[in-house]
């Protein structure tokens, strides 16, 4: 099986909820794409931004044990569809978009960031940290962010089980879902769009 074949099945088998990333993933498995030894699948090469430079890398899925394990060594509570998420894709980049996920390494004991090869944003970095930075009240949980501009980022939280909130960096709420799947199909396309405006296509055909 080729990587393309390989990539293409993987991508088949996630749940109907993450079909926006199956599609949005599948636009670029016509240029350059790999599975890395650690099972990281990076889709769309894109060497004039950066020698390693991908459209998307996804991570392949969490083992339920090892995400509870996880969990309770950090004191997190996933909400339920973001862990479905991870059991699935295991965080990831996708174009200017970042959701985090569990960096094997965190799994270690002691529990480390392995800057050897480039592994997702960690997720309990990201919740018991990162939030820090925006003024939001107690029960928001930070899980990624994506490009807003060359120059700013947005945050994504959940606040409770299934909102979902994008804030900037002057804590304004700039767009809020109760479906992760639309959450997906909406951030992706921004996603996409301003890539293509801050990195211009050089793929041929």
């Amino acid at each position: 099986m080729t990587n393309m074949q390989a990539i293409r099945k993987r991508l088949d088998a996630l749940p109907n909820f993450l079909a926006p990333l199956n599609v949005a993933a599948s636009r670029y498995l016509k240029y350059p794409s790999i599975i890395r030894k650690d099972g990281m699948m990076a889709i769309g090469h894109r060497p004039w931004v950066a020698e390693l430079n991908y459209m998307l890398m996804l991570y392949p899925g969490i083992e339920p044990d090892a995400l509870n394990r996880y969990c309770g060594r950090f004191e997190i509570q996933v909400p339920e569809v973001y862990a479905e998420f991870l059991r699935a894709v295991n965080g990831g980049f996708f174009f200017g978009m970042s959701l985090c996920g569990v960096p094997l390494s965190m799994l270690s004991n002691p529990p480390f960031l392995d800057r050897r090869t480039l592994q997702c944003h960690d997720l309990a970095t990201a919740a018991t940290r990162w939030i820090d930075q925006y003024s939001l009240p107690p029960g928001f949980f930070h899980f990624g962010y994506r490009h807003f501009s060359f120059r700013a980022n947005v945050g994504y939280f959940f606040e409770g089980e299934n909102r979902i909130v994008c804030v900037d960096d002057d804590n304004k709420i700039i767009g809020e879902w109760t479906s992760f799947s639309e959450f997906l199909k909406d951030e992706l396309e921004a996603s996409e769009k301003l890539e293509e405006e801050l990195y211009p296509s050089k793929w041929e055909g």
